[in-house]
């Protein structure tokens, strides 16, 4: 298969109704499984997943919002070098740990744990973080810890806000596949905010 145009496309309420004729036909072709509007997970057959698609980007629509956006938010990025520079201690790159809290913002994933699974069978999320089709995903230890390194620091937990409001504050609107966890970027800037108050 040269390229993903050719694939079908199920909501989790017809693969529920329909999975094991829904299984046969990804035989063929690549089935594409929607959740609350966005890609969720693929449905391929073994000689797919071992050889004919070589790169995760091969999975992912050229028009999902989140592809669409991807120049703008390295655009962000590429503005604060320094924040992305190798961390003592950490053993995930700076900028894909920012890029995953972005996922868990924008797809309200509840928990670390559950962002783990995520990166581990979810497409999309393993595209945009830059792991290929048959990378090992770090362990969850190592993601909690990496993760808690970061937003110990201000100016990443800034920058995150910041790529939120210049990237998504306006696509939000119209872009229905996004859920952006507000909560969760607030009780990320509060904690700085409450630590600003206690050293003054």
């Amino acid at each position: 298969m040269g390229t993903m145009e050719r694939y079908s496309k199920v909501g989790m309420q017809e693969l529920d109704q329909r999975l094991s004729k829904i299984v046969e036909a990804a035989r063929k072709k690549p089935v594409s499984v929607y959740r609350y509007g966005a890609p969720w997970v693929w449905i391929v057959s073994q000689d797919d997943w071992q050889g004919a698609l070589k790169e995760v980007s091969s999975y992912i629509p050229a028009s999902h919002s989140l592809v669409l956006l991807r120049p703008q938010i390295d655009e962000v990025f590429d503005r604060h070098p320094d924040l992305l520079q190798p961390t003592p201690g950490m053993l995930i790159a700076p900028r894909t740990v920012l890029q995953i809290l972005l996922l868990q913002l924008l797809y309200s994933v509840p928990s670390e744990q559950q962002l783990h699974e995520q990166l581990n069978y979810n497409l999309l999320f393993r595209w945009f973080v830059g792991l290929d089709l048959h990378q090992k995903v770090w362990g969850l230890h190592v993601l909690q810890r990496d993760i808690a390194t970061l937003l110990n620091n201000p100016r990443a937990v800034q920058l995150i806000q910041t790529i939120i409001g210049d990237v998504f504050g306006g696509a939000l609107l119209h872009m229905q596949e996004f859920s952006l966890n507000f909560a969760l970027l607030h009780t990320w800037l509060a904690r700085h905010s409450q630590l600003s108050t206690i050293r003054n």
